[in-house]
């Protein structure tokens, strides 16, 4: 989620600044979405675009390391892995008093985010020689005919990989500059005012027939929990796809940039620590002062606040620089050199 050194525009750590506050949003939602309509409806929405556009600023972004093949910072993908899965695993068992489960090669939580860019560059460099029409082509195939097999999950991140890599993939092939360009006219903002309002009223007017749909848009789930059986569940993907693509399209156009790097263009730079640590915190926050104080007891009424000022608490916790130094050590494998 770092941006190369070479091309630093504040508008993409502007919009990084945005979904890294989603993405912890989001993970606070999953608590009370099932006893609040509000918060279901804004998960539901939160979960339509944010990790596919994070997906896709990470291909625009990830194409030195795949082109130069540098392996060290491909590699690094691999540690952060593990490193957020370790942190994952403490925060459990702190929590809970108990040893939680722990399966190295599975993941359903926050950790897939990193095995994903290891797998995608792995992917890229493989393929990279073919037309990248046929390729990106072909992983969209690829994603809709594994949502019928259920096997395909969490194991190795596999579901994820596959259902994700068209959004990496895209990002990987266009050019940060271009895409900004193409998506700044005014009518273009018009038109991602009018989509992300769209959504909005299908989710309040629909929910109760479309929520089990979030499920597809998590990336990690087959056809069979929204309808088994139905021989059509690929279109579903299809319309998850479509409204992925739009409503990223729409908050690229919309988040403003900006000549000099402000605070929030200061915090998206540095969405990966903010990412990896959030998780912990949270597990932390809940397991042990909201269940202990029950804090949310004050906020019945209105969870929505509650949950957007914890988002708030997390996200300043997690994005201090005195966290840099950590994720240098965590992300900089030194590359080899050769003779």
């Amino acid at each position: 989620m770092t941006l190369s050194p070479s091309f630093r525009d504040t508008k993409w750590d502007n919009i990084k600044f945005v979904l890294i506050f989603l993405v912890v949003l989001g993970h606070i939602a999953d608590i009370y979405a099932g006893i609040s309509f509000a918060t279901g409806v804004m998960r539901f929405v939160i979960y339509t675009f944010h990790m596919p556009l994070f997906i896709f600023i990470s291909g625009l972004f990830g194409k030195r390391n795949i082109k130069e093949k540098r392996w060290g910072r491909i590699a690094s993908y691999l540690v952060l892995y593990l490193f957020i899965k370790a942190l994952d695993f403490i925060a459990k068992w702190i929590a809970n008093g108990t040893k939680p489960a722990f399966h190295l090669f599975a993941d359903g939580s926050v950790p897939w985010y990193a095995f994903c860019l290891f797998a995608f560059s792995l992917i890229i460099i493989a393929v990279d020689r073919f037309d990248r029409r046929y390729v990106f082509v072909l992983s969209v195939l690829i994603a809709l005919i594994a949502g019928y097999d259920n096997e395909i999950r969490d194991f190795l991140c596999l579901s994820r990989i596959i259902v994700y890599f068209p959004f990496y993939f895209a990002g990987y092939c266009l050019d940060p500059k271009k895409v900004a360009e193409k998506l700044s006219g005014r009518l273009v903002k018009v038109l991602a005012v009018a989509v992300i309002a769209a959504v909005i009223a299908v989710t309040v007017i629909f929910y109760d027939d479309i929520k089990d749909v979030k499920f597809l848009f998590t990336g990690r789930n087959p056809y069979g929990v929204f309808r088994p059986g139905c021989p059509w569940a690929f279109l579903v993907r299809v319309a998850c796809y479509a409204v992925s693509a739009l409503m990223s399209a729409a908050v690229i156009a919309l988040v403003p940039g900006s000549k000099n790097h402000l605070f929030f263009s200061d915090i998206g730079a540095r969405s990966v620590q903010i990412y990896a640590l959030h998780f912990f915190f949270k597990i932390l926050w809940f397991g042990l002062v909201n269940s202990r104080f029950g804090i949310d007891g004050y906020f019945t009424s209105m969870l929505i606040l509650y949950e957007i000022l914890v988002a708030v608490l997390l996200t300043a916790v997690c994005a201090p620089k005195f966290w840099a130094p950590l994720f240098d050590k965590v992300l900089k494998i030194p590359e080899r050199k050769e003779d």
